[in-house]
Protein backbone atom coordinates (compact mmCIF):
# COMPACT_ATOMS: atom_id res chain seq x y z
CA UNK A 1 0.00 0.00 0.00
CA UNK A 2 1.14 3.55 -0.69
CA UNK A 3 1.00 6.79 1.30
CA UNK A 4 -1.64 8.29 -0.98
CA UNK A 5 -3.92 5.32 -0.17
CA UNK A 6 -4.16 6.17 3.53
CA UNK A 7 -7.77 6.92 4.34
CA UNK A 8 -8.75 10.26 5.84
CA UNK A 9 -9.10 10.04 9.60
CA UNK A 10 -6.44 7.34 9.94
CA UNK A 11 -3.83 7.43 12.70
CA UNK A 12 -0.37 6.71 11.27
CA UNK A 13 3.11 6.57 12.78
CA UNK A 14 5.66 8.43 10.63
CA UNK A 15 9.13 6.92 10.25
CA UNK A 16 12.40 8.78 9.70
CA UNK A 17 12.74 8.18 5.98
CA UNK A 18 9.45 9.97 5.23
CA UNK A 19 10.88 13.16 6.75
CA UNK A 20 14.24 12.68 5.03
CA UNK A 21 12.55 12.31 1.62
CA UNK A 22 10.29 15.29 2.32
CA UNK A 23 13.25 17.56 3.10
CA UNK A 24 15.40 16.17 0.23
CA UNK A 25 14.20 17.92 -2.90
CA UNK A 26 16.13 15.60 -5.22
CA UNK A 27 14.59 12.42 -3.82
CA UNK A 28 12.34 10.36 -6.08
CA UNK A 29 10.05 9.99 -3.04
CA UNK A 30 9.89 13.73 -2.25
CA UNK A 31 6.50 14.43 -3.82
CA UNK A 32 4.82 11.39 -2.28
CA UNK A 33 6.12 12.21 1.21
CA UNK A 34 5.42 15.93 0.90
CA UNK A 35 1.85 15.26 -0.25
CA UNK A 36 1.36 12.84 2.66
CA UNK A 37 2.74 15.30 5.22
CA UNK A 38 0.49 18.02 3.79
CA UNK A 39 -2.50 15.78 4.53
CA UNK A 40 -1.19 15.36 8.09
CA UNK A 41 -0.68 19.10 8.45
CA UNK A 42 -4.26 19.71 7.26
CA UNK A 43 -5.56 17.20 9.87
CA UNK A 44 -6.85 14.78 7.23
CA UNK A 45 -4.56 12.15 8.80
CA UNK A 46 -3.47 12.00 12.44
CA UNK A 47 0.31 11.78 12.20
CA UNK A 48 2.36 10.52 15.14
CA UNK A 49 6.12 10.24 15.51
CA UNK A 50 8.66 10.09 18.33
CA UNK A 51 11.35 12.42 19.57
CA UNK A 52 13.86 9.75 18.53
CA UNK A 53 12.60 9.77 14.95
CA UNK A 54 13.00 13.54 14.80
CA UNK A 55 16.59 13.29 16.04
CA UNK A 56 17.36 10.52 13.56
CA UNK A 57 15.87 12.56 10.69
CA UNK A 58 17.90 15.60 11.71
CA UNK A 59 21.08 13.51 11.85
CA UNK A 60 20.47 11.87 8.49
CA UNK A 61 19.74 15.22 6.89
CA UNK A 62 22.99 16.56 8.36
CA UNK A 63 24.77 13.71 6.56
CA UNK A 64 22.94 14.57 3.32
CA UNK A 65 23.94 18.21 3.73
CA UNK A 66 27.57 17.26 4.43
CA UNK A 67 27.68 14.95 1.41
CA UNK A 68 26.54 17.83 -0.80
CA UNK A 69 29.59 19.93 0.17
CA UNK A 70 32.22 17.23 0.74
CA UNK A 71 33.58 14.69 -1.72
CA UNK A 72 33.31 11.87 0.82
CA UNK A 73 31.10 8.77 0.71
CA UNK A 74 28.14 9.01 3.10
CA UNK A 75 29.25 5.91 4.99
CA UNK A 76 32.56 7.64 5.83
CA UNK A 77 31.04 10.98 6.79
CA UNK A 78 30.39 10.41 10.53
CA UNK A 79 34.02 9.54 11.22
CA UNK A 80 35.27 12.41 9.05
CA UNK A 81 32.93 14.93 10.67
CA UNK A 82 33.92 13.82 14.17
CA UNK A 83 37.53 14.59 13.20
CA UNK A 84 36.61 17.95 11.62
CA UNK A 85 34.27 19.81 14.01
CA UNK A 86 34.82 23.10 12.17
CA UNK A 87 33.03 21.62 9.16
CA UNK A 88 30.15 20.46 11.38
CA UNK A 89 29.78 24.05 12.62
CA UNK A 90 29.21 25.16 9.02
CA UNK A 91 26.36 22.69 8.40
CA UNK A 92 23.20 24.62 9.20
CA UNK A 93 20.37 23.55 6.89
CA UNK A 94 19.47 20.51 9.00
CA UNK A 95 19.18 22.63 12.15
CA UNK A 96 15.67 23.75 11.23
CA UNK A 97 14.34 20.21 10.75
CA UNK A 98 13.05 19.58 14.32
CA UNK A 99 11.16 22.88 14.34
CA UNK A 100 9.73 22.29 10.87
CA UNK A 101 8.52 18.80 11.87
CA UNK A 102 6.94 20.24 15.02
CA UNK A 103 5.05 22.70 12.79
CA UNK A 104 3.44 19.92 10.73
CA UNK A 105 0.64 19.17 13.21
CA UNK A 106 2.24 15.88 14.22
CA UNK A 107 1.83 14.32 17.65
CA UNK A 108 5.32 13.77 19.08
CA UNK A 109 5.68 10.93 21.57
CA UNK A 110 8.32 11.08 24.30
CA UNK A 111 10.67 8.17 24.80
CA UNK A 112 11.03 6.81 28.30
CA UNK A 113 13.50 4.37 29.81
CA UNK A 114 10.64 1.93 30.35
CA UNK A 115 9.77 1.96 26.63
CA UNK A 116 13.42 1.53 25.64
CA UNK A 117 13.76 -1.47 27.93
CA UNK A 118 10.51 -3.02 26.67
CA UNK A 119 11.55 -2.48 23.04
CA UNK A 120 14.47 -4.88 23.40
CA UNK A 121 12.09 -7.81 22.95
CA UNK A 122 11.34 -6.66 19.38
CA UNK A 123 14.99 -7.18 18.44
CA UNK A 124 14.88 -10.90 19.13
CA UNK A 125 11.29 -11.41 17.98
CA UNK A 126 11.59 -9.60 14.61
CA UNK A 127 15.33 -9.22 14.08
CA UNK A 128 14.96 -5.44 14.28
CA UNK A 129 17.75 -2.99 14.93
CA UNK A 130 17.36 -0.67 17.92
CA UNK A 131 15.46 2.24 16.31
CA UNK A 132 12.92 0.03 14.55
CA UNK A 133 12.43 -2.04 17.72
CA UNK A 134 11.74 1.16 19.64
CA UNK A 135 9.36 2.47 16.97
CA UNK A 136 7.39 -0.77 17.05
CA UNK A 137 7.14 -0.71 20.85
CA UNK A 138 5.91 2.89 20.81
CA UNK A 139 3.30 1.95 18.23
CA UNK A 140 2.19 -1.01 20.35
CA UNK A 141 1.91 1.16 23.45
CA UNK A 142 -0.22 3.85 21.81
CA UNK A 143 -2.31 1.47 19.72
CA UNK A 144 -1.23 2.38 16.19
CA UNK A 145 -1.12 -0.37 13.56
CA UNK A 146 -0.19 1.75 10.52
CA UNK A 147 3.23 3.13 9.64
CA UNK A 148 4.39 5.48 6.89
CA UNK A 149 7.85 4.21 6.00
CA UNK A 150 10.06 2.97 3.20
CA UNK A 151 11.58 0.37 5.52
CA UNK A 152 10.58 -3.09 4.33
CA UNK A 153 11.71 -4.61 7.66
CA UNK A 154 8.31 -3.62 9.03
CA UNK A 155 6.74 -6.22 6.70
CA UNK A 156 7.89 -8.82 9.23
CA UNK A 157 5.20 -7.67 11.68
CA UNK A 158 1.91 -9.37 10.80
CA UNK A 159 -0.33 -6.90 12.66
CA UNK A 160 1.28 -3.84 11.05
CA UNK A 161 0.07 -2.07 7.90
CA UNK A 162 3.01 -0.54 6.00
CA UNK A 163 2.39 2.44 3.72
CA UNK A 164 5.25 3.14 1.31
CA UNK A 165 6.08 6.34 -0.54
CA UNK A 166 5.48 6.18 -4.28
CA UNK A 167 8.37 6.91 -6.62
CA UNK A 168 8.03 9.84 -9.00
CA UNK A 169 10.20 8.02 -11.58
Amino acid sequence: MFLHEIEAGSKVFIDTNVFVYHFSNGSKFNKSCTDFLYRVEMSQIHGVTSAGIIMEASHRLMMVEASSVLAIEIRNLPKYLKQHPDIVKQLTKHLTVPNKIAGLNIEIVRITQKVIEASQFNKTKYGFLSNDALTLKIMEDIGIASIASNDSDFKRVDWLKLYLPASSD
